[in-house]
């Protein structure tokens, strides 16, 4: 999904990279540098950018391999793709209790707010988001 329900390209920096295919920032810096990773496209400021379509083509054929996505990895960028197709940001972090929350936030919102899914794992809590969207969006 390389585009914004609004039309506009969506452009990645090396942070969302990491936060949608769910790497570390080393991972992310192995991937970056690894053969067959796409060119940016070019700058914001001082942040280099990529277009999503590109990197999530490139972490397909990559997946599994030590610069690429886990599988998991990959099934949460599906999901999330999901839900930007449908207008939200789903944002999937550690809860204080140590297991796993997905937020689905509105646009405009702040990532702080929106409902709450939660699951013993990062997959769980976005299985059970991904759930509610498809039954109520």
């Amino acid at each position: 999904m390389g585009e914004h329900p609004d039309g506009l390209q969506d452009l990645v920096t090396r942070a969302a990279i990491g936060r949608r295919l769910h790497l570390t920032r080393a991972r992310v810096d192995r991937a970056v540098a690894s053969a067959g990773f796409p060119a940016p496209i070019g700058r914001l400021g001082a942040l280099v950018v990529w277009r999503w379509s590109d990197v999530r083509g490139w972490a397909e054929g990559a997946e599994g391999r030590p610069e690429g996505p886990t599988p998991e990895g990959m099934r949460l960028a599906g999901i999330r793709d999901r839900f930007r197709g449908a207008g939200f940001r789903l944002k999937i972090a550690p809860d204080a209790a140590g297991a796993w929350q997905a937020v689905m936030v509105s646009p405009g919102r702040r990532s702080t707010t929106g409902q709450v899914f939660r699951g013993g794992t990062a997959i769980e809590a976005a299985e059970r988001a991904l759930e509610w969207l498809e039954t109520h969006h």
